[in-house]
């Protein structure tokens, strides 16, 4: 096996070279402005990653919608990832996962009643539309606009998986990278995201010590980690029985942490149904689950439960169940300030 994975990989390394040239070209020309972006005239904070998936970025857009929505008002912009539409919209009461996509219609479920959700590919026309139509709006979070190099965010956090950071990692097909890890210098901040336990400070410094080979000097550092919370039924209660086998349904990057959080609680995990990232279910997997498991519940994440319960009759949602999370920012009140600083000298440069 690791054979063939050696092979391929040879096979696969000229593609790579032809990716990593392209993006490193087009960097270039926005680096030397050869390609225009520009700043929109709203605070902007953008949430990405180098790779493909799987760093956690809508918990951590969580983690900044309960910083801030209580004192300002705020729109999380999204691309809207696997939606069946196209162009700009604003969730409402109307929107599902197919409208606006999983990850945006689980914020939107979350909080729409203290923060706007909307969707744009194009993220420089996505924020003026928003300002447009909002106003009184003082900050747009940007989902995964790293590498939307024609929106100049004010300010630009980056994640990075503890388990793969990206400073080991090769660029796609060969590794997750899709873009290059030079590009960790347009990073304002650097969040280590679903940290193990117990890690020794040790490692903490050698972590920050080659997170700083591709940064600028003294870019704030911080970790995080996934809380998991406790399991909750359709009806968004909590699930306290704990004996009766399950099947576990998931379409994420990387399910081994929920797994393993599920085994420490003695959840009876029976089966497993594993699909790709943002997988589109439709009621032909449902029934095909259903019938092979008629006498199991089922266990799925936040972001899978809100396309798999539309599709789910009055008896048959009363089986599934879903298992919440949220981060925790190690120095969490240190990173706090650090973004409300940064939007306080943006709104002071504003009424000078």
């Amino acid at each position: 096996m690791l054979a063939i994975l050696y092979v391929l990989k040879i096979i696969l390394f000229p593609l790579m070279l032809i990716i990593s040239f392209v993006i490193r070209t087009r960097n270039w020309c926005y680096d030397k402005g050869i390609f225009k972006s520009k700043s929109p005239n709203v605070f902007t904070i953008n949430i990405g990653n180098l790779t493909v998936g799987g760093t956690g970025k809508t918990p951590h857009i969580e983690y900044l919608i309960r910083l801030l929505s209580d004192s300002y008002i705020i729109t999380v912009l999204s691309r809207g990832y696997g939606r069946k539409t196209k162009g700009f919209l604003i969730a409402d009461d109307k929107s599902n996962a197919q409208i606006i996509g999983d990850e945006p219609f689980q914020i939107y479920q979350k909080f729409k009643q203290n923060t706007k959700v909307a969707v744009c590919e194009n993220r420089l026309l996505g924020v003026k539309k928003i300002q447009e139509k909002y106003p009184e709006n003082k900050i747009v979070l940007l989902d995964d606009a790293f590498q939307h190099r024609a929106i100049l965010p004010h300010f630009n956090i980056l994640l990075s998986d503890f388990n793969r950071p990206f400073y080991t990692d090769s660029m796609i097909p060969n590794g997750r990278l899709r873009d290059l890890k030079s590009s960790a210098i347009r990073a304002d901040l650097v969040i280590v995201t679903k940290i193990s336990p117990n890690i020794s400070s040790e490692k903490y410094d050698e972590i920050r010590g080659e997170i700083l080979k591709y940064t600028r000097p003294n870019t704030p550092i911080f970790f995080s980690k996934i809380k998991y919370l406790e399991i909750k039924n359709y009806k968004n209660e909590p699930f306290t029985r704990q004996k009766e086998p399950f099947a576990l349904i998931e379409g994420i990057a990387n399910i081994e942490p929920m797994l393993d959080y599920l085994k420490s609680k003695n959840y009876l995990i029976k089966k497993s149904y594993r699909f790709r990232d943002h997988f589109d279910f439709d009621r032909k997997t449902i029934d095909k689950i259903l019938s092979e498991c008629a006498d199991y519940q089922f266990i799925t994440t936040e972001k899978d439960m809100v396309k798999i319960k539309p599709l789910l009759n009055e008896k048959e949602v009363k089986r599934f169940f879903y298992l919440p999370i949220k981060v925790e920012i190690e120095k969490a009140k240190v990173f706090n300030e650090l973004i409300l600083r940064r939007f306080k000298e943006f709104e002071d440069s504003k009424s000078k």
